[in-house]
């Protein structure tokens, strides 16, 4: 089986000729080269290329994990990092995805979380997660995954009752230091840098989100799974913060073969420690965290290697998901 791997990023097809030495390949969406999951894609690629004979992989720059959604949906690349919301409504063909054709994307694995910020002043108006009716909430840009979590968030909170903004990270805290706003709304790997500079000139606290709206949410939106922002985090929040967030990792098309991907999988996972030096991430991916946040099913050749080594709740993860 041969696959054509499109330069996406350049709006460019190129077929690879067929006297290379690899029988299949695979591009791996990314994001601008600058982000870090294209540091992390590269590192995957260059782990899978000097490990599994026949295949050649390759990091593609891209707009962002929306752009490889949509990339993957249109069979312009056979895997992408993505966040497990993107991954389960595409494979679901809900929500943003409710025209698409269900079963293409699969699960393959989660690298890194990302945590729901509820992000105000202390002295202002929010206090809980109800105190966001009615107000003004940054929500994040147009054309982020992040704002796609604010919307879910919001419109579980308040419906259409609030004044929204959809601009960025740094332009919300400016605008919540500045009183333009009530409430900011990111989700995102923590330390956000803007935050900590919020914290650096205002009072801030992150708002808690109690186990009885979590059960709600997640009962609507399998994918987000229970996290804590740890104390210290952030200036002037020295306790944890109970929140929720979704799984950052790699989705891959069911047209990809089984053992493919069982090969790609279990070369990754046995060099977690090189990975380990392209960045800090890998050093804290494990089989106890592989399944973080996903809420669709693992492709076949995943599921397989996973199983192979004992990866804690699998067998309830399969029955949860119907992989």
């Amino acid at each position: 089986m041969k696959f054509v791997l499109k330069l996406a990023a350049i709006g460019m097809a190129v077929t690879i000729p067929t006297t290379t030495m690899a029988d299949e390949y695979l591009s791996i969406g990314s994001c601008p080269v600058t982000c870090t999951a294209y540091t992390w894609s590269a590192g995957i690629s260059d782990v899978i290329n000097k490990n599994v004979d026949g295949v050649q992989v390759t990091a593609e720059e891209t707009k962002g994990y929306i752009a490889n959604i949509g990339l993957m949906l249109g069979g312009e690349m056979e895997a992408a990092m993505a966040t497990s919301l993107s991954a389960y409504e595409a494979y679901s063909a809900t929500g943003n995805y409710k025209d698409a054709e269900p079963g293409k994307i699969m699960a393959w694995m989660s690298i890194a979380p990302v945590a729901m910020h509820i992000i105000a002043l202390e002295g202002g108006p929010i206090n809980s997660v109800d105190d966001l009716k009615g107000k003004r909430v940054g929500m994040g840009q147009p054309g982020g995954t992040s704002m796609l979590d604010a919307n879910v968030l919001m419109s579980k909170i308040a419906g259409d009752g609030y004044e929204p903004f959809r601009v960025r990270l740094g332009d919300m805290v400016d605008m919540l230091s500045d009183g333009n706003i009530d409430a900011a709304l990111w989700n995102g790997s923590f330390p956000l840098a803007p935050i900590i500079k919020l914290a650096a000139q205002r009072d801030l606290k992150l708002i808690p989100v109690d186990d009885t709206f979590f059960a709600s949410l997640q009962a609507d939106y399998p994918p987000y799974f229970r996290l804590s922002i740890p104390g210290g985090t952030y200036e002037d929040v020295a306790t944890e913060t109970p929140t929720y967030g979704l799984a950052n990792g790699l989705v891959i098309s069911a047209d990809v073969p089984e053992e493919r991907v069982y090969e790609m999988t279990k070369a990754v996972f046995e060099h977690l420690d090189e990975l380990a030096g392209v960045h800090p991430a890998f050093a804290k991916m494990s089989k106890e965290t592989v399944l973080n946040g996903f809420g669709s099913p693992l492709h076949p050749g995943a599921l397989k290697y996973y199983r192979e080594i004992g990866v804690p709740g699998i067998e309830d993860f399969v029955a949860r998901t119907g992989g």
